[in-house]
């Protein structure tokens, strides 16, 4: 259970930062394969990379391995959806000022 919610918690911080797996690979110092591994549940990090996820992520400890059910992951949705809106809105406009620039 707990190592379900670490990989679905641990993308969604990922997600919530706007960072690529390389990038956060690159800045962990681990491959890209071995970070996806860790968002897909195949492989659990150890505690030094526990801890430098959460500095990362600004996260503590207990809501990325499961362990608290506080409003993070919820919070975290939420500005997912709330940028996924906001690039639909900036795709709604553009299409407006080229139908505007079309049509006159």
């Amino acid at each position: 259970m707990y190592a379900e919610v670490f990989a679905s918690r641990l993308k969604n911080a990922r997600e919530y930062h706007g960072y690529t797996q390389t990038e956060v690979a690159e800045t962990l110092k681990v491959s890209q394969s071995t970070y996806n591994k860790y968002e897909k549940g195949k492989s659990e990090p150890g505690i030094e990379m526990i801890a430098l996820l959460c500095k990362l992520y600004q996260v503590n400890s207990d809501w990325l391995i499961g362990l608290s059910s506080d409003s993070g992951l919820k919070s975290i949705k939420k500005v997912i959806q709330d940028r996924e809106r906001q690039k639909m809105l900036e795709k709604m406009e553009k299409e407006a000022e080229r139908n505007l620039r079309v049509w006159g």
